[in-house]
């Protein structure tokens, strides 16, 4: 387990002081996938790095499985950081070194014998998928090559927790899903807890099971992935998830429009149910999609629907009554 309590960190330069975590306090459980998210200069990577004392706190206190690692020193701050793998968002691979001889530096590093190193890397290759690349140096890999070989050198000291600083910002979509898999089988597999920092929505949406949401230094908002994009309670947040959704109607459309035009937001079995249609039927009112989706976080439905509602005012009402009870929630975005 991994818990913040009042955690701040600050940096002196010349004269001015910057805070650039101030006064978080959460608690990430073992053996779980937390994403925290947050705009640039939110204070994601410095918080990160609080967990395996890269960064040194000047407020509060870090925790890792019920231990203060404030005031680690010598072999003790080793034995923290053994356990502890980092990846990047540019992999930080040695130029000069093999696939296997990046992997073997942190064994070495930590004592392992020749005959035990190379048992691991072996190991470590074929669990991250990519034996084959054993004697390649890192200019011949793909971009998921190098993330998978950075991975396997994280984990090589039998890491349980892994913290992944950008991990898929350098990568394009396809080979995304890849290393967030790969990610998944760590954490399902070896039972490693997996930290996520990044600003890619759809990556805690797709693998995390809870996240924090940064702004300026502070956690403003925290809880269960699906509640947080479903429901998000701070404003940050929803601007966040706004900016993510890409629902934007483009103004000729809609100076055409009469009627009301509603954002319709369903949750859980409604996301999948013919809700808009049974109340067209029973209210005999036109509508037309203008847009929408539907998605799963973690496992769970999650809509959102743009309609133009036709009618009489009456009528127009009527059907928002209906939607609001059974929809999550009806916003009117103009009304013609």
């Amino acid at each position: 387990m991994i818990e913040f309590r009042n955690t701040s960190v600050s940096f002196r330069q010349k004269k001015n002081t910057t805070e650039a975590v101030r006064d978080v306090s959460l608690t990430i459980e073992k053996g779980t996938i937390y994403g925290i998210v947050g705009g640039s200069g939110a204070g994601k990577s410095t918080l990160l790095r609080t967990i395996n004392r890269l960064q040194p706190v000047t407020g509060g206190d870090v925790l890792v499985n019920g231990e203060s690692i404030i005031g680690l020193k010598g072999s003790r701050l080793r034995e923290l950081r053994k356990n502890i793998g980092m990846i990047f968002q540019h992999f930080n691979l040695a130029s000069n070194k093999t696939v296997f001889q990046n992997i073997a530096f942190m064994l070495e590093t930590f004592g392992w014998s020749r005959a035990d190193t190379e048992n691991r890397v072996t190991e470590l290759l074929r669990f991250v998928n990519i034996p084959e690349k054993r004697d390649e140096y890192p200019s011949a890999l793909s971009g998921g090559q190098k993330q998978r070989v950075a991975i396997a050198r994280a984990l090589a000291n039998n890491a349980d927790i892994l913290l992944c600083d950008e991990p898929t910002s350098a990568l394009d979509a396809e080979t995304t899903l890849s290393v967030l898999e790969l990610l998944r089988k760590i954490n399902r597999e070896l039972g490693v807890t997996v930290v996520i920092i990044t600003h890619e929505l759809d990556v805690v949406k797709s693998i995390c099971s809870r996240v924090a949401v940064m702004e300026n230094g502070r956690v403003v908002e925290e809880g269960d992935v699906y509640d947080v994009f479903s429901s998000p309670k701070s404003e940050f947040t929803r601007l966040l998830i706004k900016r993510t959704q890409n629902f934007e109607i483009p103004e000729g459309i809609l100076s055409e429009i009469s009627g009301d035009v509603l954002k319709i937001t369903y949750r859980g079995e409604s996301a999948v149910g013919p809700v808009l249609s049974d109340i067209a039927r029973e209210t005999g009112a036109d509508y037309n999609i203008l847009h929408g989706k539907i998605e799963y976080i973690n496992g769970i439905p999650l809509g959102i629907l743009y309609v133009n509602i036709l009618g009489s005012s009456e009528l127009r009402e009527t059907v928002r009554e209906k939607l609001r009870e059974k929809t999550s929630e009806v916003e009117v975005l103009y009304n013609v």
